[in-house]
Formats: structure tokens, sequence, C-alpha cells
């Protein structure tokens, strides 16, 4: 199986010009890294012969120069090898943030219900932290431990072979080790991954919920809920950190041991003649130093086995994501450039406006994970530009419908047509240009009214676009009371409006969703956080704009579910759904005159209508 930091090699080219300078300068520093110790040394030795008068005095201020040159060398690569490899690291950090995100964007429907969003932000934000520590060790460790080990070693090899082999015979059993609790380490990190996905998801849910949490008097019982997974993430982080902190400091007597070999063998040495006092002390410095960093060799390993977890949870985001190494300038030796904020939006696809025609054939449909069908054998022709309203009790399979049309989830059976042509066969691209969609349960995102409804398009561009929506909407008086109209906040999923003024909104988005007039118009429920009035506003302004009343060349099919039926006399066809099967379907008269489910629930709400004085003529 190949190794994740093989899998991961298109960030490295995109960082291949920091790699490059960094990985130059961190050669420079660990091969002069020997410098300090070995100067040192001729210092010493340098010394002691002037002290037997076998050295001038210039020759100790010389020698004692050179250890102070030594040093400072070491110095600037060490500065030039931090600055662009860090930089590299976090450039990494921010494609692989970037890239997962685009990946989850990309999954079908079926599997984002799977997934919790906590357990999303968790990959997105913590595993990719725990994945860039594991690029840290491999791109930064590399030079400052492996090569700097190495410097060390080929050195001690210089100035006495023998005493290295016994000094070094502790090494492998290190490295055995390591690979060795390679897997225990791999497992826990794993399960603190898992606890901390399990902790943002119970407060993720916690907070989106707080205002029922503290209407129902259950604070105590949340912040409990929050306590345990704390409590669980915390254990799973321990157990990491006992096996690790554990392992140090076997890895640190493994690495040591040797100094009683290398103080006992060398001290007869120097006694004997076959090593000057200098060239010991720079030997022990040598080891020292050796021992100081080499011990991090195995801990290197752990990390980067560390890194694999988390890269073995965060590579399903990463998949189905557009490859950062295919966009253009992939490498650059710009510190602070990250790939992908500079480069355009695609352009939306030149489509020329038509109404869309729809037909459904045999479609069965069921909710993922869901144990019932939500629709059974449904089929439907809808000609392009009609008006088509869709009704039913509770549970019935509206919802549904309008979602199997949008493509949003897979079918049982059956086929979906837009125009002719299957559904699957068309390019999401092209499907969104042509289709508007307002949900049954509005989502709004923090920011301006503006940005709602442009959502993500050049917003000076499509400026009379986006005051169209809004004159469709119902929301010019609106408008008037906000104090900077478009602009204005609306907070954090629209809590700064009320939820009439949201769903309007919202609708505003989706008539200006699509470059151009949308062909398709799919709207659920559109008018249930809305009063009557408004209502019977909203569905004059959409026959005007988007039904049979607007100019010629702009119509729009519109498919409409909704519980209540005061705009369903003016549509084309009816479309009853009891239990996932179409139970009745005609015009508004044809259904009146049948006296079936449509009859009573239209008789029932046009009483209610009546009741509150609402006899605006909708339940005419």
């Amino acid at each position: 199986m190949k190794h994740y930091l093989w899998d991961i090699r298109p960030y490295f080219r995109q960082v291949a010009g920091e790699l490059v300078i960094g990985s130059i300068c961190g050669i420079l520093m660990n091969t002069m890294i020997v410098l300090p110790a070995v100067l040192l040394g001729h210092a010493i030795d340098v010394t002691l012969a002037f002290d037997k008068g076998q050295a001038s005095l210039n020759d100790v201020t010389w020698a004692a120069l050179a250890f102070l040159g030594g040093t400072l060398a070491t110095q600037v690569p060490r500065l030039g090898k931090r600055w662009w490899l860090m930089t590299a690291n976090a450039r990494i950090r921010a494609n692989l943030r970037a890239d997962a995100m685009r990946g989850v964007l990309a999954w079908p429907m079926e599997r984002l219900h799977a997934t919790s969003i906590g357990e999303l932000m968790a990959r997105i934000v913590a595993d990719v932290e725990v994945l860039g520590v594991g690029i840290r060790e491999f791109t930064i460790e590399m030079w400052d431990t492996v090569l700097y080990s190495i410097s060390f070693i080929v050195t001690m090899f210089i100035y006495d072979p023998g005493l290295s082999l016994l000094a070094l015979l502790p090494v492998p059993f290190a490295m055995l080790l390591a690979q060795a609790t390679g897997r225990w380490v791999r497992t826990r990190t794993t399960a603190a991954r898992e606890a901390n996905a399990n902790l943002t998801t119970i407060l993720q849910e916690q907070l989106a919920g707080i205002r029922v949490l503290k209407l129902f008097g259950r604070k105590d019982a949340s912040a409990k809920k929050v306590e345990q997974k704390s409590n669980n993430l915390v254990e799973a982080n321990l157990s990491v950190v006992r096996l690790r902190e554990g392992l140090k400091p076997i890895y640190s007597t493994l690495m040591v041991a040797g100094i009683i070999l290398v103080v006992a063998m060398g001290s007869q040495r120097v006694i004997a003649g076959a090593m000057t006092v200098g060239a010991f002390v720079a030997y022990i410095q040598l080891f020292l130093q050796f021992t100081g960093r080499g011990y991090r060799i195995p801990q290197l390993f752990n990390s980067v086995q560390s890194g694999g977890a988390a890269y073995k949870r965060l590579k399903p985001l990463l998949a189905p994501a557009r490859g950062v190494a295919n966009e253009p300038h992939n490498a650059s030796f710009q510190p602070d450039r990250i790939n992908g904020l500079d480069e355009p939006l695609p352009p939306s696809p030149a489509i020329e406006h038509q109404p869309l025609a729809v037909s459904l054939e045999d479609v069965t449909f069921r909710y993922p994970g869901a144990p019932q069908l939500a629709l059974k054998g449904v089929s439907l022709n809808i000609p392009a530009g009609a008006f088509v309203a869709i009704t039913g009790p509770v549970g019935c399979g509206k919802s549904a419908l309008l979602r199997a049309v949008l493509g949003l989830y897979p079918l049982e059976h059956g086929q979906i047509r837009i125009k002719g042509q299957n559904l699957n066969e068309i390019p999401s691209e092209v499907r969104t240009a042509q289709i508007g969609y307002l949900p049954q349960d509005p989502f709004l995102f923090s920011g301006s009214i503006r940005e709602n409804i442009a959502f993500g398009q050049d917003e000076q561009s499509e400026e009379s676009r986006i005051l169209q929506a809004v004159r469709t909407a119902t929301l010019e008086e609106d408008l008037l009371t906000f104090p900077a109209g478009l602009d204005t906040q609306i907070g954090e999923l629209g809590t700064r409006v009320s939820g009439g003024q949201r769903q309007r909104i919202a609708l505003a988005r989706s008539l200006a969703a699509t470059p151009t007039i949308p062909g398709l118009l799919v709207l659920d429920d559109p008018f249930s956080a809305v009063d009557l009035d408004t209502e019977a506003m909203l569905i004059e302004s959409l026959r005007q704009t988007y039904g049979p009343d607007a100019p010629k060349g702009l119509q729009a099919t519109v498919l409409l579910s909704s519980h209540r039926l005061a705009a369903f006399p003016h549509a084309d066809r009816i479309i009853v759904l009891d239990q996932g099967r179409i139970l009745e379907s005609g015009s508004h008269a044809e259904l009146m005159d049948a006296g079936g489910l449509y009859a009573r629930i239209f008789k029932a709400q046009a009483l209610v209508s009546l009741t509150n004085g609402r006899t605006g003529g909708k339940y005419a």
C-alpha cells in the first residue's frame, strides 16, 4: 500500500519553490552543524599547545574566531530553512482544507445525510492540523533530525570508527521500538480524532439549538452531554500522550547509553595518546548533540504515523475534490500565496432561456436510510411553461417529488427527464443554471441581504437582477424599514429578520441565482411563514413575473408545493399526493367538482379564511 506522503505529493509540488529553498538551507545548516564542536576541540588543543609554548597567541585568537564564525555560520541557513519550510507547511494545510471543502461539496446528498456536520468540521479543521504536523515532521525534521544526525555520525566516525560503533550500538534498538509501536500510535491517534469529531458534533448541535435548550430549561442536561464528550476526548488524548511520553524515556535511555562507553573508552585513548584532549572534548560534544537530537528520530516516525491516521479520515473528503496541482502556477516562491484564492470563479454556462418541460416515468424514491418509500411509481408530464401545484397530507411526498426533480438524490426506480433529456445525463452546472429552488426550510448565511440574494455572483453586475428578485419576492417595503437597505446585516442564520422576511429573502435568492431567467422554478412550501395578505401579493407577483401573466419569453415552468391552497386556483394543474402516490390530478374546477380530498381541504381552508375575516377572493 502506498504511503500517504506519496498520495499527497501534488501538495508538495504546489509548494516546490519553498521546499527547494528550505531544503537547500536545511542541507547547508545540518552539514555545517558539526563545525562548532570540531572547532571547539581545535581551540582547546591550540590553547593547550600555547600553554606548552607550542603555539602563539595569534594561533589562539584565530582558533577562537574560527569557533565563533563556525557557530554563526550555522544560524543563517537555520533561519532560511525554518522560514521557507514552515511557509510551505502552512500553505499545504490551507490547500488541504480548501480541497477538503471542495470534496464535501462534491459529495452526493445521501453521503452527506450519513455524515454529521460536526464530523466534517473535525476532519476539515482538526485532522488537517494533525496531518500538518506529520507533514512538518517529514519536511523539517528530515533535515533537523535525520541529516543532522547523519552529519554527527559521519564526523564521529572520522574521529574514531571503533568508538563510534560501540557508542551507536543502542540506536538500531530505538528504531525497531518505533516501528513496533507504530500500530499503537495509529490506533490511539485515530481514537482521539474520532473523540474530537464526537465533541465537535455535540457542540454544533447544542449551540444550534441553544434557544430551545434555554426555553425548555435543559441547560444543565446540555452541559452534561458536552462534559461527557469532553472527558472522552481528554481520555483519548491522554492515551496518546501516555504512549508518546512513555516512549520518550526509553528512547532517551537507549540513545545516551553509549555515553558510558564514550567516557570509558575515550579517556583511555587520551591517556594512551591515541586521541588529543581537544579531540576527546569535540567527540563528547558531537555525541551529546547527536543524542540530544537523535532520540527524535523514532519520535519522528511516530509523528508521521499519527499524520497517517489523520489522512485516513481526511482522504474521503479529498478524493472527489479538484486537485490543487491542476491549478495554474502550482509552484510559487511567494510565501504568502495560497493557490485558489486568486482563481476566478468558472463562468456560468451560456444557456438561452426557455421554460422546461418535466417528465416523471414510474418514479420510486426513498430518502437515504429511510425505511419507507417517499414516492411509489409516480408518473407525471409537466408541459413547458405550466404552473403545477402539489398538495396533500403531511408526509405524503410533496417535498420528495420536488427533490427528485432536482436530482438531489438517486432514484430507486424510474427516470426523470428535463426537456426530453435524462436528468442524470445533464451536467450539474447546466441544471443549476436553469433551475431556481426554494427549499422548505430556507437557509440564510451570515452577511447582508444583498450577499444572500446574489449568492456568490458578481453583485455589481447583477444589481438589476437582484432588484427584480426583490420586487418579485415583495421585499421592497421591508427594505425601506432596514437601516442599510440591501446592505443590512441579517446575522447568523438570518436571526435579525423575521421568519417571513427570511423566507422571502430565500425566495429572492432562488429567483436571482440562475444566470438568466430560470427555466424551471421549484418552490417548496413558499408561503408557510407569511400571512395571508403577503401570500396573496406573492402569488400575484409570481404570476406576473414568471407565470401565465408574464410577458412572452419570460415565463418559467413553476412547480409549487404547499399545504396552503390560496394559490392553487391559478394553477394549470393540481396534483394531490397521498402516501407517495398520485391520488388526484386535474384543474381546480375539475377537482372541486370531483369532491375528493382536494375539495375538502380547500373548502375547510376557505371556511377558516372567512371566519378570520379574510375575504380577498383567494378562496373564491
